[in-house]
């Protein structure tokens, strides 16, 4: 149930602020806008408020901005035409520039989105800070490793080992890490201002290269920032990450990753909804960067130039800039039939794939 409430409010989120981006640029730039419809298919709610219509439909996996003039086609075979509206407050009479702004406004909103989630996360939880040279102190051990078997706990500051003196943790990793897995070092804690002695026999490294304990120091802390640096974090977080699902797009397109591979191709909604049940299970932290991740892709898919996403309006807006002349409604409809046609045979194919990994894994 949880897991159902926490998808439904990020997907209506990020489809409310990316449709809203629209929204506003219209509002904005004079445009008329008949309905601001969060969600597809049946109407749960409609209000009418000045000029536009309010709506919220079923399914929250998209949403729309109708803006009289944008699909003149559509309005004639419903009738709209009629509505008297100034003629410079039609899509089509709005200059280009206006309308470009107008199709990328979502996806921008939908990086800014990402940049605010990242950045209250870091203005929440600070930033980790590397500590160059820690003390013995065990921060965690490895579940059934030779330390944890012999009794070490999380806190315990480790004084000796085999009567050496040890006081950072680059000296402990000295001592333990040529030893011999064959006999147990002797290691002299102090828990909580008592001293105790534990015997340890290491393991090696899974490359042979070294001994081990189970042991770790704790290599970071947390450190507070304000508000400003929060942001320029943020900023930084959204292209790094902006930047990776550019690379994974790119090998998509290319053929080096399989659309329809379970590990690394891509995910549908059925998918989409497992890994929001994974993060909710994992604590809000990983909510929050998940929908941040997920705004960002939001952002960069529907700028990408395929019909009946808002890349393929930018393009045939700036062949409109070239050319001198708007492109044929009709030529450009047909496209984007095809194009959304194409996407819902993707999006059923993906569903499908995660919906048969439900039932193999």
């Amino acid at each position: 149930m949880l897991t159902a409430i926490v998808a439904i409010l990020i997907f209506a989120g990020l489809v409310t602020v990316h449709e809203f981006g629209h929204f506003i640029t219209a509002k904005l730039s004079g445009m008329y806008v008949e309905e601001f419809s969060i969600g597809m298919g049946p109407l749960l709610f409609s209000k009418h408020w000045g000029e536009t219509r309010y709506s919220l439909r079923i399914l929250p996996l998209g949403g729309y901005v109708r803006v009289l003039g944008e699909d003149t086609e559509e309005e004639k075979r419903n009738g709209i035409e009629s509505v008297s509206v100034p003629e410079e407050r039609r899509y089509q009479n709005r200059p280009v520039w206006q309308r470009m702004i107008f199709a990328a406004a979502g996806s921008i909103m939908n990086v800014v989105t990402a940049i605010v989630i990242f950045a209250a996360m870091f203005l929440v939880l600070g930033v980790a800070v590397p500590i160059e040279n820690p003390d013995t102190t065990v921060y965690a051990l490895t579940e059934n490793g030779p330390a944890a078997a012999a009794g070490v706990l999380p806190g315990d500051k480790i004084l000796t080992v085999d009567g050496t003196a040890v006081n950072t943790w680059e000296e402990l990793n000295a001592q333990i890490m040529q030893a011999s897995t064959e006999t147990p070092l002797t290691v002299l804690l102090d828990r909580d201002g008592s001293q105790l002695t534990v015997n340890i026999l290491p393991v090696r490294s899974e490359d042979g290269s070294r001994s081990l304990l189970g042991i770790y120091a704790k290599s970071a802390e947390r450190q507070a920032v304000g508000p400003i640096k929060a942001l320029q974090l943020g900023g930084q977080s959204t292209w790094q990450m902006t930047v990776a699902m550019v690379d994974v797009l790119g090998d998509l397109f290319t053929g080096k990753i399989n659309i329809m591979d379970d590990e690394e191709g891509l995910t549908g909604p059925v998918g989409i909804v497992q890994i929001i049940d994974q993060s909710t299970k994992a604590g809000w932290v990983y909510v929050l960067n998940l929908a941040a991740l997920l705004s960002i892709n939001l952002a960069i898919i529907n700028l990408l130039p395929i019909p009946s996403l808002d890349g393929s309006k930018l393009v045939f807006l700036l062949l409109e800039a070239i050319r001198g002349k708007a492109i044929d409604p009709m030529k450009e409809g047909y496209a984007n039939l095809i194009g959304f046609s194409l996407m819902m045979l993707l999006i059923i194919l993906v569903t499908y794939k995660d919906i048969m990994r439900l039932f193999t894994s």
